[in-house]
């Protein structure tokens, strides 16, 4: 429908008319950019397809110049793209970010007087210049809810078609989900948004932190002149220990390690330490050396003043969770701790320069989570300085070390992703995915009715379409909707969480983007132990653990999904 007055009225189009956009040949032709970033206000009036096909992706802004990682969008070459009819009339508003081409010319070349009307004609054209503009959809729940940007520098080209409000007075409330007319109220069942197809250039980057990611943030590095520091990496048991660490500001280590370490001290050096936990594939954090290790008798079980009786005090500056991919590609010449070598490994001041800087660009994370809701957690910027560990006596399910994953589902996918043993991320997630490994721990979230699921566990890495068929009406399809997929099995079935639970939002409330996405080892940890806790696991699993421990022989083993076993490294 177009009202009298707009100014791509022309013509026989002056007068209100009504046109049908179901004859349109290119109704839902092309996947609506606004959906993509889960802000598209016109839900099922939109005239784009609000659905994930690679086949039908708008144009790239940035065209063949782009570099955003595994860009989804179609991109042409400049020589295709049409000429922008603005910019050759002497000035575009667009500017570098014009869906069109913009073609110098000489000033000679130019018209002496412009017409941008012919820049209105182009808009109202479609893709060949010639075949009318689609109208614009009929004004749905969100119509007059924000303001006209247009209207606010001065002047607004639609007039009162305008969807948005032309002054306060025009402003209406945004609709509640489940009111009349509001999103959500008359639709049967939910997509499989919660905003996973958020901006490209974000959810590609940094799902979880403590606060916004760089050096600039939390504890500044101590480290003023690396030449003149020295660095160690040690090799920690569980993530536990290092929280525990982090809230005594201490740490113990193997007499020949802490005669390195005192040495480097004694001399005058900053002595940084970073660790690493067994298996987990992530640096968890650095602290500075502020003391001598001395022995303590009381850690010597074995009486051979060799093993972790050497305790130093230290103080922690940062905690998060770095790939070692990451680190080693930062740091060629980093050596790992491992149990076949030694536990503690010394580095040169270049490596350790390098490990550092990764360490302090990367999001920080919190080493322990708290489900029980008897400790309020760290707000906002707290939790780059509020160190935390778990009390003596609490026990936590066990999961791998590293993260774990939350996917998303609707009501209608989530038969197939449990039938199937598939779940299934957008194209543009696969590189937040590809640290899923064989054993790590999986949720599953259901958007419609905002439940989480749990506990599963990854078979698989994620791989491009195992099953290109899954997700997919069509029988034939040789890519699906969701192409970064993984094959799971149930590790421990619970009943669901559901969104609203207040320690659900306490454990995810640093995570960015939505429920969907990368966990913390912590996050997993904790949810993990919330589903376990109202199945009963828990309980069963302490009971057993306490028999085992009195040496009871007739000890049953608990009738339920165990944690997922090790993977041994080929």
């Amino acid at each position: 429908y177009r009202k009298a007055g707009s100014v791509f009225a022309t013509g026989d189009e002056a007068e209100p008319q009504v046109t049908s956009a179901k004859n349109d040949p290119r109704l839902r032709t092309v996947v609506c950019r606004h959906w993509l970033r889960d802000l598209c206000m016109k839900g099922a009036a939109c005239e784009f397809l609000h659905q994930y096909d690679l086949s039908k992706m708008p144009l790239c802004r940035h065209g063949d110049k782009c570099k955003i990682r595994d860009c989804p969008f179609r991109h042409i070459s400049e020589a295709d793209r049409l000429e922008c009819v603005f910019y050759s009339q002497g000035f575009c508003i667009h500017g570098p970010f014009c869906r069109y081409k913009h073609v110098r010319r000489d000033r000679i070349d130019l018209p002496v007087v412009a017409d941008f009307t012919l820049g209105l004609s182009q808009m109202q054209a479609g893709k060949d210049g010639i075949t009318p503009r689609r109208p614009a959809p009929k004004p749905n729940e969100f119509f007059k809810i924000s303001l006209c940007k247009h209207f606010l520098q001065g002047e607004c080209p639609f007039g009162d078609g305008c969807h948005f409000a032309h002054g306060e007075h025009e402003l209406k409330k945004f609709p509640k989900k489940g009111e009349a007319g509001g999103p959500g109220g008359d639709e049967e069942g939910g997509e499989l948004t919660d905003n996973m197809f958020g901006n490209q250039e974000s959810t590609t980057v940094d799902y979880y932190r403590g606060g916004s990611v760089g050096a600039e943030d939390g504890k500044p590095t101590p480290i003023l002149e690396p030449e003149n520091a020295s660095f160690f990496i040690c090799r920690a048991a569980t993530q536990k220990d290092l929280a525990f660490s982090t809230a005594r500001k201490e740490w113990y280590v193997q007499r020949k390690h802490a005669e390195k370490m005192n040495s480097a001290f004694h001399g005058g050096k900053q002595v940084m330490v970073f660790f690493h936990v067994s298996d987990s594939d992530h640096i968890q954090g650095a602290a500075l050396m502020i003391s001598m290790a001395t022995y303590q008798e009381t850690m010597d079980l074995e009486g051979e003043r060799d093993s972790f009786c050497y305790r130093f005090k230290c103080e922690w500056y940062r905690t998060t969770e770095l790939p070692v991919s990451t680190a080693i590609k930062a740091a060629p010449n980093l050596l790992l701790p491992t149990a076949q070598t030694q536990l503690c490994e010394d580095m040169t001041c270049q490596t350790g320069e390098a490990v550092m800087k990764a360490l302090w660009n990367s999001p920080i994370v919190t080493l322990y989570e708290s489900c029980t809701g008897e400790k309020e957690p760290p707000k906002d910027e707290e939790v780059l300085i509020d160190f935390r560990c778990p009390p003596s006596n609490e026990t936590s399910w066990p999961v791998m070390p590293g993260p774990g994953f939350i996917f998303g589902c609707n009501s209608e996918t989530m038969d197939e992703c449990l039938g199937r043993g598939i779940f299934g991320l957008p194209a543009h997630m696969r590189h937040v995915a590809s640290e899923i490994k064989p054993g790590s721990s999986i949720f599953l979230f259901n958007v419609t009715d905002r439940l989480l699921f749990g506990i599963f566990e990854a078979v698989t890495p994620a791989t491009m379409n195992i099953d290109p068929r899954a997700f997919s009406k069509n029988p034939k399809a040789t890519s699906s909707p969701f192409p970064v997929q993984i094959r799971v099995r149930i590790s421990l079935e619970c009943p669901p969480l559901e969104d609203t639970d207040p320690l659900v939002n306490d454990i995810l409330r640093t995570r960015v983007g939505g429920r969907i996405g990368p966990l913390t080892n912590a996050q997993t940890e904790a949810l993990a132990t919330l589903l376990a806790v109202q199945c009963g696991a828990m309980e069963f699993m302490n009971q057993h653990s306490s028999a085992a421990k009195k040496g009871h022989g007739n000890a049953l083993t608990p009738p339920i999904a165990m944690p997922p076993k090790k993977q041994r490294k080929q």
